[in-house]
């Protein structure tokens, strides 16, 4: 069964609007996300591979990474960019977020999340993200964890928000 995120993604793509006996209809999801911030509605929708919501929330992160820490465009779109990257792609490379893998036939806790289902980003993808080198990014770094706790707080409000006006 979808999650209520998943359930929201889809149904900004849907064409299928119709009512139906017992059920959130998609439009009613739609409407309830319509409400997010700017940013939040953006990255739901860039999640489901909408460029142009990814670039709007690229520009909206960035435009909040200059203004709260005094910096210039440019390496505020770095960081937004690696940022938004590691919200959208949080999932465990190995288990797909699942927290655990059959091997063997065996259900066993992932050995790369440690069954978590969460990926852990290490400064070297991150410096990759932002398009810095591994060895500079010490000096962005804090900057860095600023812009994505931003980032996150936007995200998760979203469906939070979402969800409490459908009432889940």
């Amino acid at each position: 069964m979808m999650g209520f995120p998943e359930i929201l993604a889809q149904s900004c793509v849907t064409s299928d609007l119709g009512a139906k006996d017992e059920q959130i209809r998609s439009v009613e999801y739609v409407a309830a996300l319509s409400g997010a911030s700017s940013i939040g509605s953006d990255l739901m929708r860039a999640k489901d591979y909408d460029v142009n919501a990814l670039r709007r929330a690229i520009l909206i992160l960035a435009r909040h990474a200059r203004q709260s820490m005094r910096l210039s465009m440019e390496p505020s779109k770095w960081l937004a960019t690696a940022a938004i990257l590691e919200v959208m792609h949080w999932q465990c490379r190995s288990c797909k977020g699942a927290s655990e893998q059959r091997l063997d036939g065996v259900r066993q806790v992932c050995p790369a999340c440690g069954g978590v289902g969460v990926h852990r980003w290490t400064d070297s993808e991150r410096a990759r993200a932002a398009g810095v080198p591994r060895d500079n990014w010490h000096a962005w770094a804090r900057k860095y964890e600023q812009v994505l706790k931003w980032a996150r707080a936007r995200d998760s409000e979203t469906v939070g928000d979402a969800g409490r006006k459908l009432g889940d």
